[in-house]
């Protein structure tokens, strides 16, 4: 899946990692998912796993996957076991290119909207090390260069 498949409809200011654009279950079951490095999981085996660790539904735990599958988050299939039809899933994004496309989208819709107030903000207020100042420097006359 493509990162721009993903798209970002909550930011929480006073949240902390992923949970500032997801609920915290669903950050949960992400980390979950990501740690068990297997794929595709079903969710028996998520909420065995997250059970270990915590008091959790089983119901819980196959609504916020279905719901991480509806936001692109997860993919999934529907496989043939001895107890019926049950679904499989698998991250679409490694946590990574999640934190990515998220900080992308934010960042874009603040420039799109206030574009000279980030610029100055980040110039101006925010107190950027020498390292930080020339990194931005260099993208910047690579761009300029770009646009020549």
């Amino acid at each position: 899946m493509s990162s721009k498949e993903y798209k970002v409809s909550q930011y929480k200011l006073n949240s902390e990692g992923l949970v500032v654009f997801l609920g915290p279950l669903e950050v949960e079951v992400m980390n979950e998912i990501w740690s068990l490095k297997k794929a595709p999981l079903s969710v028996r085996e998520v909420y065995e796993s997250l059970r270990g660790k915590k008091e959790i539904a089983y119901t819980t735990v196959m609504s916020t996957m279905n719901l991480l599958y509806e936001k692109k988050l997860l993919k999934r299939k529907l496989e043939k076991g001895k107890g019926g039809h049950y679904y499989v899933y698998w991250t679409a994004l490694s946590e990574e290119e999640l934190k990515k496309s998220a900080v992308e989208q934010v960042i874009d819709s603040l420039i799109k909207n206030f574009g000279e107030t980030v610029v100055n903000y980040i110039l101006k207020e925010k107190n950027l090390d020498e390292k930080e100042l020339k990194t931005m420097k260099e993208l910047l006359e690579e761009r300029l260069k770009s646009k020549e």
